[in-house]
């Protein structure tokens, strides 16, 4: 399926991700003086791709060993109820990684993150495609992403309006754990596809949807939409 991406590549966004010689010191507050050589993009609303009201940036770096993204999210209101594994933080706050390593279309990698260092992961299986973007979704919630760091950090008080300033999340991705990709690690001008979500809630039921390349619609399971990732 590595057409479909070929095909489509000149209107889709690229990140260009560098290459780093040891593994990142992860705090949750993107501490680690390497960040700063990961180009930030800032992501947008995910139906207008207008600017959203609160901004957010994402970066990526790897290694041999891990592929790395970090999260800041501007935010006054950092909040967050659930604290087990797989429990369902997209109906609150969090931020999200969507990957495709094999550049196949109808399944990848989701990873997502709460404030508070909650993780969900699955594997997806999807139907859906630009002419039939409301086909069937199946993501296998039984999956466990072996391996896989997350750190957050809270700037301010969580759980209280007003009082915070924002947050922060770190991922570290195990390449051995990236099935599908032709090469892991990956070798330099590798591409896979990649979009990088997050969720703000101002209160329950109340969401504000952030996309780094926005999907034209309120959901973000538009695997056409997704993004490359080129390592540099």
């Amino acid at each position: 399926m590595a057409q479909h991406m070929d095909q489509t590549s000149e209107t889709l966004p690229l990140y260009s991700c560098k290459k780093i010689d040891r593994n990142l010191n992860l705090d949750g507050a993107l501490g680690d003086r390497l960040w700063t050589l990961a180009t930030p993009v800032s992501m947008r609303e995910t139906v207008s791709g207008k600017r959203g009201r609160f901004e957010t940036k994402v970066r990526l770096l790897y290694n041999n060993q891990y592929l790395y993204v970090g999260f800041e999210c501007e935010d006054t209101y950092v909040w967050g109820t659930h604290t087990k594994r797989d429990a369902p933080i997209y109906d609150e706050e969090c931020v999200e990684v969507f990957l495709d390593p094999a550049n196949s279309g109808f399944c990848y990698f989701e990873l997502n993150l709460s404030p508070k260092n909650v993780l969900y992961d699955a594997f997806v299986l999807t139907a859906r495609t630009e002419k039939s973007p409301g086909a069937k979704i199946v993501p296998l919630f039984s999956y466990d992403m072996e391996g896989l760091i997350t750190r957050t950090h809270i700037e301010g008080e969580a759980d209280k309006p007003g009082k915070a300033k924002g947050w922060t999340a770190e991922y570290a991705v195990p390449f051995t754990e990236c099935l599908g990709a032709p090469h892991l690690p990956p070798k330099s001008g590798d591409r896979w596809r990649v979009n990088l979500y997050r969720i703000d809630s101002v209160k329950k039921g109340e969401q504000t949807l952030y996309a780094w390349n926005p999907t034209g619609y309120l959901k973000f399971h538009i695997p056409w939409r997704y993004g490359i990732l080129h390592f540099e």
